[in-house]
């Protein structure tokens, strides 16, 4: 390494270039890297759907759903197995292990699918299994048009979508208002009547006017030739025109029926701003920079907009926006960290070194962006933050590096040689410590699921920046320092301050049992006395751009019903956009996102999507630093109107949407805030158990409980009773007549079961040809249905039939087989914390369990047990590594132990950071203290490596002296570099803000532990007494004596 070092010293035109290569490969790197706001933190799945119109979801979960799951139970890989059943179709999510080979585990639930074929009805299309896309939404695109017809705007629309879907890196473009061509054949049931015809000959008819299949081919000698059908008629008045014979009767199909051939608007509708439109919602996959991609799509809409007359094209919803802003604020603060540090360190040590080590850092960071970028991951507010946190860490190495350089120089050293030793002494040491930073940050990869996936860019990021740091301070700085550093520009006179440090020792070891003992029991009795004045939150609340509106209206309610209802409360609140801050509103009908963040389809559902205007900047960095920083100048925004946080304006919006709540009686109603995708409700607790009416009587209790506690908003269930199902059951009379449950339900299906009959094929694609009578909307048409006999008689349907009538509930959600019954929430995070809420209701759940009820926490309380779970692993790991490292530098392991000492005091300057700053314990701030561990030892060591050996007084006096330049300049431009994420974190970065927390306030009070407690508990170890510090006290009385004569004369 030595030689390595001297290469790199004395080939400086290598050094150059390889700087410049350096750099530009950096430049390159940051505009190609992915930009995303958060990272992709979905688990492998597979998703399974099926569907059978008609069907209940009870009837639906014993035809299909339970053997699905016991098949798919068996195969290996699958960690959870999610069902949600609802009317006519059903979704089963399968989520892998860790382990599992996504290909190989779809290949076997395909496998198991075709297993279960032969239990499914003959008519019922195989269920689909795939594995779910790892898509990022990235704009939403509305379609209107004031000329064009409802079918000719979905044409254009699809067109459209087939253009995008061209585009790379866009892999799904869904149209929202979209809906599949029909050829709809409505039959007239009186006509039949007249003409006495019996409704199954009219489907056996219908069904073939259609044929798609291919019929053969002839291969004779002269040519080769397809043989094929038509695939019925090509217009609605071909259709109309067709003579059908039924039975012995010949009769155009307009005699008995109306033909319509259209888009039928059944599905979704949509809305922007009020107007009725198509909205396209385009999702990129994970290797797409959205930032690029969005000014892609600008340009093409702009040329859509002069290419269709007729169409007007809106493009919102735009996700690269807050990433571009986001991205450039904490960039902006990253910039100014550094720009801190260069002062900080101009102040304390001199301008030369402050150069050097300025000079540096970009390439530390740049070092380490090529190798995030060679590993795959993208720039996000995660990996950004991570790179905030690890600023100052990576500047502690070109600090040490210089400022010894800078000692042997002022000792009268030449600037080559000064270099080549001020790196040698070190390099050993600053190992060793970067090593212990990284093992501290290591651990990390240890946490599972979802939140290991959102975290594991920090360790990521931290890893690769100190690894660039330490390959910049070890081969580029030494030139650098060689050039710049001069004994002319000599470091700051600290004389002052060691002088007062070095009586502090001597107080500290006078009273040696004493001071530790203080550290030993008053330091430990502080921190469980300031982790009871705080309380836990997973994540802090954030402002964010984005507020959404989910309904849930009674299960008979019609699509255009809920999308009128959906349109007024969009009308009213466009009605005051000024006052609310709306940039612009969308609504969506018939699919929608619950409060446990599950889209779901139904008639009776809205979703409406409420996009904000910026907030206005209120710290002084953001709004003067900030747009100096990102080039922008920018001081008074004019897109920042907004005044009030996103939470706030919730608040607001949610008073103001009572009285609809009131006035519609929602199933569910509720205004949510933009969420990390980890947490999907803060409260969520689900109930097992068999007698129905328990649970009911336990669901209304616990919501009772709730509804009692304030600042509880969005409490949810799931118990909706679905839609009424009559079951027919054969009598004794119809049996003596010969009836079969399956013949009975074989001639009433044909008439009620308005399926697809046939198929035809046009300029679009498939179409499909359905059959629906006009009066089967009709109760009493089933009672007095006419059923044939196969003598020819008919018989009303109620004279050889019972109706037993049943209510099931409108859906069912299964968790591993076991149907439950959830009641979700969400927290005031202002007010309160989820932690606190379940506090209160514990009793409830513990009377609700003692009743037999399976009680099963979900929410943010399982990822906080999930969370404790992995930290007691990862903190573990990082101890029995750091002590390792440790042994490799103090060979007895009582020094090691005295090092590793220092992490459980440091965690009280971590907790009392939160309490000046008014924050709550949160995940971020556990991970704060876990990378604490790993800093606050690196001071330790370059204290210790100091006093080891040293056994008189003197000796003791003087190397610790000399150790506290490096580490206060070291924690204090730590502290700095974390300080503009402690103080002035804004939108999704303040996640991340009780990170920096734990980190900057644990490493300035491990600071005082390092320079107090370590080297008492060493003197105390060794036997070090403090008679050198009473001839101090002596020579400086004598000063004083001899100042003050002087002054007298």
């Amino acid at each position: 390494m030595n030689r390595l070092i001297r290469f790199f010293l004395e080939n400086t035109h290598l050094n150059h270039v390889l700087l410049a290569f350096l750099l530009v490969s950096g430049i390159y790197a940051y505009i190609t890297i992915p930009k995303e706001l958060f990272p992709d933190i979905m688990l492998n799945k597979i998703a399974i759907s099926g569907a059978y119109p008609g069907a209940s979801a009870n009837t639906l979960d014993k035809m299909a759903v339970r053997d699905i799951e016991d098949e798919v139970g068996s195969v290996n890989g699958i960690a959870e197995v999610d069902s949600i059943i609802a009317p006519g179709s059903f979704g089963v999510i399968l989520t892998l292990d860790d382990e599992a080979m996504p290909d190989q585990a779809l290949d076997k639930v395909k496998d198991a699918i075709a297993n279960i074929r032969q239990n499914l009805p003959p008519d019922m299309n195989e269920p689909v299994a795939r594995l779910l896309d790892h898509s990022r939404d990235l704009i939403k695109l509305a379609i209107s048009s004031e000329t064009l017809s409802f079918d000719e705007l979905l044409i254009e629309a699809k067109r459209i979508r087939s253009r995008l879907l061209k585009m790379e890196h866009i892999n799904e473009v869904d149209i929202y208002g979209d809906s599949d061509k029909k050829i709809e054949i409505k039959i007239d049931s009186e006509a039949l009547k007249a003409y006495d015809l019996n409704p199954s000959d009219v489907i056996g008819v219908i069904k073939n006017l259609s044929y798609t299949f291919p019929i053969g081919d002839i291969d004779d000698e002269e040519q080769f030739i397809f043989v094929s059908t038509v695939n019925g008629k090509a217009t609605q008045k071909g259709w109309e025109e067709t003579l059908l014979q039924i039975g012995s009767r010949y009769l155009y199909l307009k005699d008995i029926a109306a033909v319509k051939i259209h888009h039928p608007r059944d599905v979704t509708l949509a809305s922007f701003n009020g107007k009725n439109s198509l909205t396209l919602s385009l999702s990129k996959d994970t290797t797409g920079n959205s930032i690029e991609l969005s000014k892609i799509l600008h340009q093409k809409i702009e040329a859509y907009n002069h290419e269709f007359k007729d169409i007007r094209f809106d493009l919102y919803h735009d996700n690269s926006i807050p990433i571009k802003n986001r991205l450039n604020v904490i960039i902006s603060n990253l910039t100014l960290g550094l720009i801190l540090i260069f002062f900080t360190m101009y102040f304390l040590i001199n301008r030369n070194t402050a150069i050097v080590v300025s000079l540096g850092v970009p390439f530390a960071f740049i070092i380490g962006l090529l190798f995030i970028y060679i590993m795959g991951y993208s720039i996000n507010i995660i990996s950004l933050v991570g790179a905030l946190l690890v600023v100052g860490i990576a500047v502690d190495d070109a600090v040490v590096v210089s400022e010894n350089i800078q000692r042997h120089i002022d000792e009268g050293m030449e600037p080559s040689a000064a270099a080549l030793t001020g790196v040698k002494e070190v390099m050993f040491p600053i190992i060793m410590a970067t090593l212990t930073t990284v093992v501290a940050f290591m651990p990390m990869f240890m946490l599972s699921g979802e939140m290991g996936l959102l975290i594991k860019l920090i360790p990521v990021v931290v890893i690769m920046v100190l690894f660039g740091s330490l390959l910049e301070s070890f081969l580029f700085l030494p030139l650098h320092a060689k050039t710049l550093l001069k004994k002319s520009s000599p470091s700051r006179d600290w004389s002052w301050v060691t002088d007062r440090y070095e009586r502090m020792l001597h107080l500290m070891l006078h009273y040696r049992k004493t001071t530790l003992m203080i550290f030993f029991i008053a330091v430990p009795l502080m921190t469980v006395g300031t982790m009871k004045m705080l309380h836990f939150q997973f994540f802090p609340s954030f402002d964010g751009d984005k507020l959404y509106i989910t309904g849930k209206l009674n299960t008979n309610t019609k699509l255009e019903t809920t999308f009128d209802i959906a349109q007024k409360i969009n009308n009213d609140l466009l009605s005051d956009r000024d006052e609310l801050f709306i940039k612009s509103i969308s609504l969506l009908s018939g699919k929608r996102k619950n409060v446990s963040q599950e889209w779901v389809r139904g008639s009776n559902m809205f979703y409406i999507t409420i996009e904000l205007h910026d907030m206005v900047d209120t710290n002084f960095v953001n709004r003067y630093i900030n747009p100096i920083l990102d080039l922008s100048f920018e001081f008074n925004d004019p897109a920042k109107i907004r005044t009030e946080y996103s939470y706030k304006m919730a608040d607001i919006i949610r008073a103001r949407l009572k009285q609809y709540e009131q006035q519609y009686n929602f199933d569910e109603f509720a205004v949510m805030e933009r969420k990390v995708g980890l947490i999907k409700s803060d409260i969520e607790i689900n109930l097992i158990s068999n007698n129905d009416e328990e649970i009911q009587k336990a669901v209304s209790m616990l919501e009772a409980k709730l509804h009692s506690i304030g600042d509880v908003n969005d409490i949810i269930n799931n118990i909706r009773y679905g839609k009424i199902e009559y079951k027919i059951k054969i009598n004794h009379y119809g049996e003596q007549l010969g009836l079969t449950e399956g013949y009975v339900a074989s001639i009433l299906s044909g008439y009620f079961l308005g399926n697809r009959k046939a198929q035809s094929y046009d300029e679009s694609g498939v179409v499909d040809i359905t059959t629906e009578f006009d009066d089967k909307d009709n109760i009493s048409k089933l009672i007095d249905f006419d059923i044939p006999l196969k003598d020819g008689r008919f018989v009303v349907l109620n004279e050889v039939a019972d109706f037993i009538q049943v209510q099931d509930y409108e859906s069912i959600v299964k968790e591993d087989g076991n149907i439950v019954k959830t009641v979700t929430a969400n927290v005031d995070k202002i007010k309160t914390t989820a932690t606190q809420v379940l506090e209160k209701i514990q009793p409830t759940l513990d009377a609700i369990a003692a009743s037999g009820i399976i009680v099963d926490i979900h929410g943010e309380e399982e990822k906080k047990k999930d969370l404790k779970r992995d930290m007691l692993r990862a903190v573990g790991a990082a101890l029995f590594l750091m002590l390792i490292l440790l042994l490799f530098i103090f060979p007895k392991i009582k020094y090691a132990l005295m090092i590793l000492s220092v992490i459980p005091f440091s965690i009280f300057g971590a907790l009392l950071g939160h309490l000046i700053t008014g924050m709550h314990i949160a995940m971020p701030s556990i991970i704060g203290m876990l990378g604490l561990a790993g800093v606050v030892i690196n001071d330790g060591i370059i204290m210790l490596d100091f006093l080891h050996g040293t056994r008189d007084t003197k000796a003791f006096y003087k190397r610790a002296k000399q150790r506290l330049r490096p580490i206060v300049i070291t924690s204090v431009t730590t502290f700095i570099g974390l300080s503009t994420l402690m103080f002035f974190a804004t939108g999704q970065a303040k996640i991340m803000q009780p990170l920096a927390i734990s980190l900057g306030f644990g490493l300035l009070w491990g600071t005082v532990i390092n320079l107090l407690y370590l080297p008492t508990l060493y003197a105390f170890v060794n036997k070090i007494r403090p008679e050198y510090g009473e001839k101090l006290k002596t020579e400086a009385r004598e000063d004083i004596q001899i100042q003050s004569k002087v002054e007298g004369v």
